[in-house]
């Protein structure tokens, strides 16, 4: 009996410890049975948790069907560990019982001696291969080639039964497209406007000739900013010679979006989008390991920085203990501004003729936060040391910060997009490493003018 419901943790684990159980005594009828009473994403988000090895065993008494209907309803972030638990041969079985852009998105997240190995064996090795080879991140790569075409000349009655013939996807039937003879997209028309129009009446008629497409090659972000500033549910692909090759489904944007939202998210901290907890270690340590060298390197130039000053801070000890003060800050202020100048450029929200007027902006905050916040710090330092001097040298610093905190929060992740870097990547490290620098600069170097104003060095 399937679930109705949605399943709560405690649920899970029970049925995974119940599985685990199962397994251990290879009782395999006992097994399918329990895998049979769970919805397919239950199922194949229970076999996700187990190790590597269990999964195989597991795997060897499921039919190619059931495994492909696995495949198909599974987190992508899922695919790759479970695919490479299964034989070349296998897996080309079970890619073969999808559809051939399905199988391309699978092997992308394959080792490329995997891919070798099963491509050759597939049925429709000839159409996958092509989707393979078009360039990451764009329109293309998360494209489906499942679409059917229909003629402008059909009436609405020959184009429904060209539908119930072809059986589509339920996701790719939302919007029809038109071609005309020689295969080139002529017009659109939704499945509402199909049904409802009499049964002679010729497409051409119907459809709307002004289709928004793209091609190929452009940039998947660009096509989550079309789907979602005109409100499509599908994006037309059209190839240089005129020829629709594919379309961006509304399911598959939703994917794209989530993906681009993590893929950002990691980027900021110097991460993969790739990277998953049921990864082998090897490679994580192989992603991580040189953004925490690069990291360490850029925290160094804040220590030649305060190893610049060390006269100053012999002289004034209780500096020392306003450096965490000027870090924080000024770390948080850049972060929270390159944060928004990141999104906006994801979404396509910021374009060239707003960027100086956001620049200013973001700097004219920097100004506003940086005077309240230097009054607090005036205020806390005076009332910490009971030293009027360290306390202006404080809130100058301070305010200082804030306002270079801003420029930098703005013009970094700028500059590298300016210079066809991720503006997300490892942006926080660069953001975090530029204020301390700064930072420390402005507190120790204004100690350092005032001390030698008054002598003191």
């Amino acid at each position: 009996m399937q679930q109705t419901g949605t399943q709560d943790e405690k649920t899970i684990c029970g049925q995974a410890n119940e599985l685990v159980k199962l397994i251990a005594n290879q009782d395999w009828d006992a097994v399918l049975r329990l895998l049979s009473s769970l919805r397919k994403a239950d199922e194949a988000g229970l076999l996700c948790q187990l190790d590597r090895g269990t999964i195989r065993q597991v795997l060897s008494h499921l039919s190619v069907e059931e495994l492909a209907s696995l495949v198909a309803v599974m987190r992508e972030a899922d695919v790759c560990l479970f695919c490479e638990t299964i034989d070349p041969y296998t897996l080309a079985d079970v890619l073969d019982e999808t559809n051939p852009d399905f199988a391309a998105h699978v092997l992308r997240e394959l080792p490329p001696e995997t891919v070798q190995d099963v491509l050759p064996q597939l049925k429709h090795s000839d159409v996958v291969a092509p989707l393979l080879e078009y360039k990451h991140a764009t329109a293309a790569e998360h494209m489906t080639t499942a679409f059917v075409p229909l003629a402008q000349d059909m009436t609405v009655d020959e184009a429904i039964t060209a539908l119930r013939s072809e059986q589509p996807r339920r996701d790719t039937v939302d919007s029809l497209y038109i071609m005309d003879a020689r295969g080139r997209l002529r017009g659109v028309l939704t499945l509402r406007q199909l049904v409802l129009a009499r049964p002679e009446t010729r497409l051409r008629s119907l459809m709307e000739k002004e289709v928004l497409t793209v091609t190929p090659d452009t940039p998947d972000r660009e096509c989550i900013r079309l789907m979602e500033h005109y409100s499509i549910s599908s994006l037309p692909v059209i190839a240089d010679d005129g020829h629709m090759v594919g379309v961006i489904t509304l399911r598959e944007l939703l994917h794209l979006t989530e993906e681009r939202a993590t893929a950002d998210m990691y980027h900021m901290v110097g991460l993969s989008e790739a990277e998953r907890l049921s990864q082998p270690l090897r490679k994580s340590v192989n992603k991580r390991l040189p953004w925490l060298v690069t990291s360490l390197g850029m925290a160094l130039l804040s220590g030649l920085v305060i190893h610049q000053f060390s006269a100053t801070i012999g002289a004034i000890v209780a500096l020392a203990a306003f450096l965490p003060l000027i870090s924080a800050q000024g770390t948080n202020a850049s972060v929270q501004t390159g944060t928004i100048f990141v999104r906006s450029m994801a979404l396509g929200e910021l374009r060239r003729p707003m960027m100086r007027r956001a620049v200013t902006r973001e700097v004219a905050l920097g100004l506003i936060n940086g005077a309240a916040i230097a009054v607090f710090a005036w205020i806390v330092a005076y009332a910490w040391m009971r030293d009027l001097w360290l306390a202006q040298v404080l809130g100058l610093a301070m305010f200082l910060t804030m306002a270079l905190a801003g420029l930098l929060g703005a013009t970094i992740p700028l500059l590298l997009r300016r210079f066809r870097a991720d503006p997300a990547l490892g942006s926080s490290v660069l953001l975090a490493t530029a204020t301390d620098v700064t930072g420390f600069a402005l507190l120790l170097g204004l100690a350092t003018i005032m001390l030698r104003v008054t002598g003191g060095i």
